[in-house]
């Protein structure tokens, strides 16, 4: 699973690199056939992945809560897994898939929080051949997060805890499996959204960009004889 998400992040990367480096050959004039065309001067040309300050803003808030409702679920699921340990037993595996999805999603969240202080340009959300990648590693978070929130909600929601300080910290587990769920589920909707937008509103190529497949030649037409 993650080569396959590696792969495509470096694809995408990739072919953002592509675009970068080739981007400022048709600046200015160039000859184009039978005619030039040159770039309006002061002209601003926005990508699909540009987007205001504020919406920057509002997805680094989105990564921190996720950051934060993750380790959150580390710290529940852990108690048990601790005593576990303690007294040198196995932990149950439903504990040690909740603690794998939790860790999974934090480090997801740590990497998008830290990938704007790394790179100088731009960030990486603004690269649109990122999006789809990024959309398809949310949405299998969101299928983990839905399996952990399905074994447990049918475990504990209905469950009286009698007191029982340890279920009541797992009915509490369970909500907070459900919050990084909705987390999770609005970013990678956004994610799909953006690659979706860029797609749709992707420039037309240059004139000399464009391939032509060779006409064949006209041939004249047949002679018309007149009738006999």
């Amino acid at each position: 699973m993650f080569f396959f998400v590696f792969k495509l992040l470096g694809f995408g990367v990739k072919q953002a690199k592509k675009r970068r480096n080739g981007g400022g050959q048709h600046d200015g004039w160039y000859n184009n056939g039978n005619r030039e065309m040159q770039s309006t001067p002061g002209q601003m040309l926005r990508g699909p992945g540009d987007r205001p300050a504020s919406i920057f803003l509002l997805d680094t808030i989105l990564r921190f809560f996720q950051f934060v409702m993750g380790l959150t679920v580390i710290g529940l699921y852990g108690v048990d897994i601790h005593h576990a340990h303690e007294k040198k037993v196995h932990a149950d595996s439903k504990w040690v898939y909740a603690e794998i999805t939790a860790s999974i999603a934090t480090i997801t969240a740590t990497i998008y929080l830290l990938l704007p202080c790394c790179m100088k340009s731009r960030s990486f959300a603004r690269i649109h051949a990122t999006h789809l990648p990024s959309f398809v590693w949310e949405g299998i978070i969101c299928i983990l997060w839905l399996t952990l929130f399905g074994i447990f909600g049918k475990m504990y929601i209905g469950e009286n805890p009698e007191g029982d300080s340890g279920i009541t910290r797992m009915k509490h587990a369970v909500w907070v499996d459900l919050t990084n769920l909705l987390l999770w589920a609005i970013s990678a909707t956004w994610c799909g959204l953006r690659w979706w937008k860029g797609k749709a509103t992707a420039p037309e190529p240059f004139e000399s960009d464009k391939i032509y497949e060779p006409q064949p030649p006209l041939q004249p037409p047949p002679p018309q004889y007149p009738p006999q």
